[in-house]
Formats: C-alpha cells, structure tokens, sequence
C-alpha cells in the first residue's frame, strides 16, 4: 500500500509540475505584444462579455518577460495567479523530492499537509477570479 501511495503520489506531482512547465513554456513563446497566441479566447463570444479570465493569457506571456506592470493592465489579478502556479511548480517537485525519504506515516501528514496548502493558496491566489 504505502509503495502504491509514494507512486501514486510522485506521479501527480511530475504530470502537474510538467503541465506548469508547459504553462511557463507557451507563455514564453508566444507573445502579447504579437497577439498571436494559437488558443483565442472564445469567453467573449460565449458570453458576450469580458470574465475575470480575459487577458490571463496575454499576461502571463508579460509576467515571463517580467514586464510585470503591463501584465495587470491585461488582467489585475494576473500576477497572483502567475505566483500560484510558480510556487506550485517548485512545491511540487519539493515535495516529491522530501517524499522520497519518508515513512508511510510522515508521507500521509506530508499528503495532508501538501492538500491543505496548496488548496488554501489557490483560494488565496484565485480570489479576485472565482467569486467564493
């Protein structure tokens, strides 16, 4: 059991830190100054109007430029959103890295404790996006 749950668990973390990475990835090759991100958003079609959302994109293609300024005039959450998604990216490979050491007991409080922060900092980070 415990070897499944160390697996299970590494598992997570590489596939969420290498979408994260792809994230960074696309946002540094595409840029807002071109407009040509190659996935438009379509929430203004949909909804005929802005959401919270609009220029995330564009903005964090700033925020990798660290042109941190002109990305919260696309989007004045985009830096918190940025920021969640950084630190998760180096919790992510942190906690597998101090997982591998550990006892099944100390892996179970470092599940919990992992789940706990990292839901408390989305709603952190998310808050000005998701209305709670």
């Amino acid at each position: 059991m415990f070897r499944r749950i160390n697996n299970s668990y590494h598992i997570i973390n590489f596939i969420f830190a290498g979408i994260i990475l792809l994230v960074f990835i696309y946002s540094g090759i595409f840029s807002a100054q071109k407009e040509n991100h190659p996935i438009p958003s379509n929430s203004g079609l949909i909804y005929g109007k802005t959401t919270p959302s609009t220029g995330l994109s564009r903005a964090f293609s700033e925020i990798v430029r660290l042109n941190f300024h002109k990305a919260k005039e696309y989007n004045e959450h985009s830096v918190d959103v940025f920021m969640f998604f950084f630190l998760q990216f180096f919790l992510r490979l942190g906690f597998t890295g101090v997982s591998l050491r550990m006892k099944r007991k100390q892996l179970n409080f470092l599940v919990f404790t992992d789940a706990i922060f990292s839901v408390g900092m989305f709603i952190y980070c998310f808050a000005g996006i998701i209305p709670i």
